[in-house]
């Protein structure tokens, strides 16, 4: 749908439905996003037929599909609903009690509550819809947003709904169980952010009585600083129960974050104060963990904000173009969360790596931590669900990625680029001599006070040059000195070198916390001061105190008071607060002199009249410097001006009159200084000397302890030589290992891949450990059930018992084969065996599921073709009797048992013609009967047993069987 027939579009329908726009935006309500695809047209209809009239909340429903499967919405729901329904138009403002359709075939979003419709991204493999939304939704409204998953294909939805519990908005998915198409549900409740799991026709009371809640009311609350501080008790008891269960102190992060989320966890339950959390929380553990995973929350994508990684990969570019190759390149991913941040990363790394002409590829080592250890894991697996491939291009998917049923699997070569560990960012060392240093809306939950901590850290971690990767939202603050702007709309910085006051900023572990401000305010109360006192003092300091300068060791300048400008002045160049670049030349080598001397003795140090000449007026001018003791100040110099008098040589007698008696006194004054410099001169040469040999007594010492040093240097070498070539040796050893290791591992997934049969392995606890592709197929496992409890997978064979089975086997250790069906209809032979390692320790059990189904129908078949033959044989009068090629009874009538009572279950291992020698005792019989079989034929037999003549016809039949290279007699005796 092009933009004009968008328009068009909604102006046709804004006539249609006569619905008057509003003017202004009321943004005090909830607006409901609601997702669904396929399926959902049943969902749709429940829940608009149990929502209020007047819910006091906007409803826009978004569709997954492409324009030619939808169907018409508008009417659909106007059929069930009171509630106003129209088709959204490009720049309306949702109102609430109202429902707007999104066309298919467009992204929609949502600014400052009014919808806009996109043409689709054209560089994307799959279109996300309703994650467009979702995500648009959560940064408009905040908490404000709703999101809700229905039936329907595939994975959408679940980014968004990770965007919008990162906002502090309300989520729910339908109960896939209750779904026609149950995967969008599924994906969404796999994010472990979703609220409430509900059937449809539930979900508009529980929206009614969460939003309803006191504690979510969206109103301005002006009030909201003195709700905090009248519940502050509380919430550091909450903070308190947190760091007890968890081990993790929030009292460093926001206030209004914290209280955010423990709002929205009493709205969950209902509760109606926060004493009533504190002790819910005590009454249930559970509740503990949930409200930490709440407080973790870290929400991420692969290329978040893809304008920010455009520029920031020419800034990765240009920082490793200038890499040496036998530098490693470090990179940092503090608050990584999932890990997609730090995976997008490492994916402009490679790219640049690819692309480079380097024979030898520099070392890449990217560090990714973050504070949720379940988030770490998440990271380590590197699996992802289907809907990355919206926020990846088609050739970025296919380079680092594999296809995994339903997601993808990161490559292993971008795996082995980063280490993900969990770490505290407030507690824990920082990484160092890094390159890159990625933070993104981690600094937005700190307090400001825990922020101006950080970033020195940051800095004192980068190498020169180095990148500093921020929020949008966040920035340096303050600390502008420490860092160039590379991007300032995407907050991009960039490590500034010659920084000489960073060290004062640094302070790890960090000592932040109300308590140490109350403490120290209670230590030292704030005096009151005497306006008239301060303005007394400010003027004697101006106006009465000569101009002084405070210097440290290094003489820079820390602090100035009075007028100096006479003896100080900037030079051109670059600015420098020092005092040797900035004292006026007639005092510089008398000023370096004094302020050596007073570091030197830490005494007073006194200069009196030199001469300085401004213009025609001569000033003299003495100075002393003082060495401070004061705890504040110690070791830092004072120096303090004073001007005695100044001659003017206007008038030309009073110059003649006395040029040479001044001329004289200026030759003996300089003769004094120049004697009293030599002196000291003299007196520091002296003590360089005493101090020179002194330093070379030390230094032959030293030599003499080098050269020992040096010879056990060389014999630690050759141990060390030895010792490497011990490693080379085991290295090689390990090499050759885990070569075997890989082929082995090759034919185990080749062997796991060709045989027909599925196979589990389960721990002593029944955790899924490994299972082949035909068990995940049969079972419905993937990836992220490794580790999760078998018992839920194997109850779809419908056996309840199953369980024990197992648990017998592990304390039997007797194997255990058992017939089950699927509730596919299919049979399996599940055999149960203990799984045993090699120095024979029952570490767990195998199960292997082979599909008998064929064999199960070939069984009934033979059950009902045996039956058959019995019944027929039975109801013939004669004596008859099937037998097998060797000769063996296969089946016989009554009759035939009547005629040899010698067949019954304990003699069926005799042959028929042991069965009929033993009953009639004839020799000629056996003869006769030793041809049989070989050809139909009838045989005329008589025997004379207790005085009476016996005679029958015995006719053979032979059967051939279908199929098979056998044949069955068919052997009648009829009396004659």
């Amino acid at each position: 749908m092009k933009s004009k027939e968008i328009n068009d579009t909604a102006k046709e329908q804004k006539a249609n439905d006569n619905i008057e726009q509003p003017t202004a935006y009321n943004a005090l309500f909830p607006i409901v996003g609601i997702g669904g695809g396929k399926g959902s047209l049943t969902a749709l209809e429940q829940f608009f037929k149990h929502m209020p009239a007047q819910s006091g909340m906007g409803f826009v429903f978004v569709f997954h599909q492409d324009a030619a499967d939808m169907p018409d919405f508008v009417n659909l729901i106007k059929s069930y609903t009171t509630i106003p329904v129209v088709e959204a138009q490009d720049g309306v403002i949702v109102q609430p009690d109202h429902i707007y359709v999104s066309p298919c075939g467009v992204d929609t979003g949502i600014h400052q509550g009014k919808l806009l419709l996109f043409q689709p991204a054209a560089d994307r493999s799959t279109q996300m819809c309703i994650d467009h939304f979702f995500q648009s939704l959560a940064e408009d409204q905040g908490k404000r947003a709703v999101g809700i998953v229905l039936s329907g294909c595939g994975v959408d939805g679940e980014t968004g709904i990770r965007m919008i519990k990162e906002q502090f908005g309300l989520t729910l998915a339908q109960e896939p169980l209750t779904a026609e198409l149950p995967n969008m549900p599924i994906a969404s409740v796999k994010t472990q952010m979703v609220d409430y799991i509900l059937p449809v026709d539930e979900m508009p009371r529980k929206l009614v009585q969460y939003l309803s809640h006191p504690a979510l009311l969206f109103s301005e609350d002006d009030g909201e600083v003195q709700d905090q501080a009248d519940n502050s008790i509380y919430i550091q008891k909450i903070l308190l129960l947190l760091r007890s269960n968890t081990g993790h102190d929030f009292s460093l992060y926001k206030t209004n974050t914290i209280f955010r989320r423990i709002d929205r966890r009493i709205a969950f339950h209902r509760l109606q104060h926060y004493e009533d959390y504190v002790n819910y929380l005590r009454e249930n553990p559970t509740e503990i963990e949930t409200l930490l995973n709440e407080l973790l929350i870290g929400v991420t994508k692969f290329f978040r904000d893809r304008k920010a990684f455009d520029v920031l990969k020419k800034q990765i570019h240009s920082l490793l173009t200038h890499k040496k190759q036998d530098e490693p390149i470090r990179i940092w991913i503090a608050g990584c969360s999932t890990g997609e941040e730090a995976y997008s990363i490492a994916i402009l790394v490679s790219e640049f790596l690819e692309a480079s002409k380097q024979k030898r590829k520099p070392r890449v080592q990217i560090f990714a931590t973050d504070l949720d250890a379940n988030a770490i894991e998440h990271a380590r697996s590197g699996f992802y669900s289907g809907n990355i491939a919206s926020e990846l291009t088609a050739w970025q998917l296919e380079r680092f990625f594999i296809k995994k049923s339903d997601g993808y699997v990161v490559k292993k070569e971008i795996r082995e680029l980063i280490v993900f560990a969990q770490h505290n960012l407030v507690k824990d060392a920082p990484f160092t001599r890094l390159d890159m240093l990625c933070c993104r809306n981690v600094m937005i939950y700190l307090t400001a006070e825990l922020q101006k901590k950080i970033l020195p850290i940051f800095h004192y971690s980068l190498l020169s040059g180095g990148i500093l990767f921020l929020g949008p939202a966040e920035s340096v603050g303050t600390f502008h000195e420490m860092f160039d702007v590379l991007d300032s709309k995407w907050k991009i910085f960039k490590r500034k070198e010659g920084i000489s006051t960073v060290g004062k900023f640094l302070d790890f572990p960090f000592h932040v916390g109300n308590n140490d401000k109350v403490t120290a305010a209670k230590k030292n109360p704030p005096r009151k001061i005497n306006p008239l006192a301060e303005d007394f003092n400010h003027l004697l300091l101006e106006k009465h105190t000569p101009a002084s300068l405070l210097l440290n060791d290094r003489g820079e300048i820390l602090y100035v008071n009075g007028q100096t400008n006479r003896y100080i002045q900037l030079q051109a160049g670059e600015a420098v607060m020092n005092i040797h670049r900035m004292i006026r030349e007639e005092l510089k080598y008398v000023l370096g002199n004094a302020l050596h001397q007073a570091s030197s003795s830490k005494q007073r140090v006194e200069v009196k009249d030199v001469k300085i000449k401004e213009g025609s007026a001569l000033h003299l001018v003495s100075f002393a410097v003082d060495y401070l003791e004061e705890s504040s100040l110690h070791g830092l110099l004072m120096v303090s001006f004073s001007e005695q008098y100044a001659h003017e040589q206007t008038k030309e007698a009073n110059a003649k009159a006395n040029i040479s008696e001044a001329a004289i006194d200026d030759l003996q004054k300089e003769l004094i200084y120049t004697k009293q410099q030599l002196h000291q001169t003299i007196e520091q040469m002296e003590i360089s000397l005493e101090e020179l040999k002194s330093t070379n007594e030390e230094l032959q010492s030293t030599n003499e302890e080098l050269q020992s040093t040096n010879e056990e240097a060389l014999t630690t070498r050759e141990e060390m030589q030895t010792l490497n070539e011990q490693l080379m040796t085991v290295n090689l050893q390990y090499q050759k290992k885990a070569e075997e290791l890989t082929v082995l591992q090759n034919d185990l997934k080749n062997l796991h891949d060709s045989t027909e049969d599925g196979t589990v392995f389960l721990d002593v606890q029944l955790h899924i450990l490994r299972y082949t592709p035909q068990a995940g197929k049969l079972l419905r496992i993937t990836l992220e059930d490794i580790g999760s409890s078998a018992v839920s997978f194997l109850a779809k064979f419908g056996l309840s018992d199953l369980p024990v089975l197992i648990n017998t086997v592990i304390e039997t250790l007797h194997t255990k084969t058992i017939e089950l069906q699927h509730q596919d209809g299919d049979w399996y032979a599940v055999r149960i065996a203990a799984y045993r390692t090699l120095d024979n320790f029952i570490s767990g059990v195998v199960l292997t599921f082979s599909n008998i189904t064929r064999e199960k129908k070939l069984g009934l078949r033979y059950a009902a073709l045996s039956g058959f033959t019995q019944k027929v044989i039975d109801a013939d009068g004669a004596a008859v009797a099937l037998l097998y090629p060797n000769k063996q009874l296969l089946a016989y009538n009554h009759a035939f048992q009547r005629l040899f009572p010698l067949v019954k279950a304990e003699n069926l291992e005799l042959s028929f013609d042991e069965i009929v020698q033993r009953t009639w005792d004839a020799e000629n019989i056996s003869e006769r009967l030793a041809t049989m079989g070989k050809v139909d034929e009838e045989i005329n037999i008589a025997y004379r047993k207790n005085g009476t003549d016996n005679k029958f016809l015995v006719s053979v039949e032979r059967i051939f069987i279908d199929g098979a290279d056998q044949i069955i007699m068919y052997v009648k005796f009829e009396q004659k």
